[in-house]
């Protein structure tokens, strides 16, 4: 394989990889924390008040219907958060699995790229 070959196939990886990982870090709401798993980062929050005073304007719902409403929405933000946890599993799975067919030079480079790739965002 030719050095330029070399180099695109590696932009290519880069890329797939790129939007593997990336994709599931795109809504914000993965954290670090265990915690968080199970309550929704405030950002949720302010996007569940936001969403139903929206609902409630438009729609002129009522209180009980606003209520009832609530906890629709923060069942799917739970939903949501647990999914976004199962996904951030994966892709660290995913990445330990690569990870152990590279040379150390490869590993290293492969941590760069996806260093790169999350400070991208």
């Amino acid at each position: 394989m030719s050095q330029r070959e070399g180099a695109a196939c590696a932009r290519r990886v880069a890329g797939v990889l790129t939007l593997v990982f990336v994709a599931g870090f795109a809504t914000g709401l993965l954290s670090s924390n265990f915690v968080d798993f199970f309550s929704p980062a405030p950002s949720a929050q302010v996007r569940l008040e936001s969403s139903l005073q929206d609902l409630t304007e438009s729609l002129d719902l009522n209180p009980g219907q606003a209520e009832q409403i609530r906890v629709i929405l923060d069942d799917v933000i739970i939903e949501e958060a647990e999914l976004l946890s199962q996904l951030k599993w994966n892709q660290l799975e995913a990445r330990q699995r690569i990870a152990q067919y590279l040379t150390p030079e490869q590993n290293s480079r492969f941590n760069d790229m996806m260093k790169a790739a999350f400070e991208a965002q």
